[in-house]
């Protein structure tokens, strides 16, 4: 791991948080997890109690850094799945932002992960709100997360895809699609169209694979 990354905590800190053995990651093997993979548990979250819960077997790797990259190329499955809202707005989302807890060098080699629909990272209400949801999450899981790092400059006037869009084509127009299709494999991912699901396999069919269950609450039935 990189000790010295921006926003992680010391050494010192990891370490007198490791000793007194308290920490979530540091239970025992539940039922859905196996101790030869790496167990990620995922918790998405968007505004009015939109919550999802996903699941995944990644290969081990007890590098924390290089684990951390291979779940951000998997943001697009995870964004992509719902018409969420903004955490802390009700707007409709367009950014994400993903946070990992540095559980995978413990004998079961876990990543838990918290993902963040936002409408806009510039706004400073919903800014100062994604810190505060940092900072607890950061409690339970006693410090090791270290504090929320600064927000990532974006490209002036750049606009993401919404969140309802297509994981493929990504349009405006997509957002709107009320018929869109759910990847039958991993029960997350949603297509405005079998031709774009298609066309997206080859990027999708890693994280596809990978999951292993997919729960969805705080959605109209």
């Amino acid at each position: 791991m990189d000790f010295t990354r921006p926003g992680f905590p010391s050494m010192q800190t990891l370490m007198r948080t490791l000793e007194r053995g308290d920490l979530p990651g540091q239970g025992p093997l539940q039922d859905w997890e196996d101790i030869n993979k790496m167990n990620v548990d995922a918790h998405i979250y968007g505004g009015n109690g939109q919550h999802a819960h996903v699941r995944m077997h990644l290969p081990r790797d007890e590098n924390y850094e290089e684990a951390r990259m291979t779940m951000l190329c998997m943001f697009t499955d995870l964004k992509h799945s719902k018409p969420w809202t903004c955490e802390f707005c009700n707007e409709p989302a367009r950014e994400t932002q993903m946070q990992t807890v540095p559980y995978v060098f413990f004998p079961i080699c876990r990543l838990p992960v918290y993902m963040h629909h936002v409408c806009n990272m510039d706004k400073p209400a919903c800014q100062a709100a994604l810190k505060a949801a940092h900072d607890r999450i950061n409690r339970a899981h006693r410090g090791i997360m270290g504090p929320h790092p600064p927000p990532i400059a974006k490209p002036p006037g750049e606009v993401y895809p919404l969140s309802a869009s297509c994981a493929n084509c990504k349009t405006e127009e997509s957002a709107n699609v009320d018929d869109m299709k759910r990847c039958g494999g991993c029960k997350v991912t949603r297509y405005c169209s079998a031709k774009c699901q298609k066309e997206d396999w080859p990027r999708h069919k890693f994280a596809c694979k990978a999951t292993k269950s997919a729960e969805f609450d705080g959605w109209p039935n």
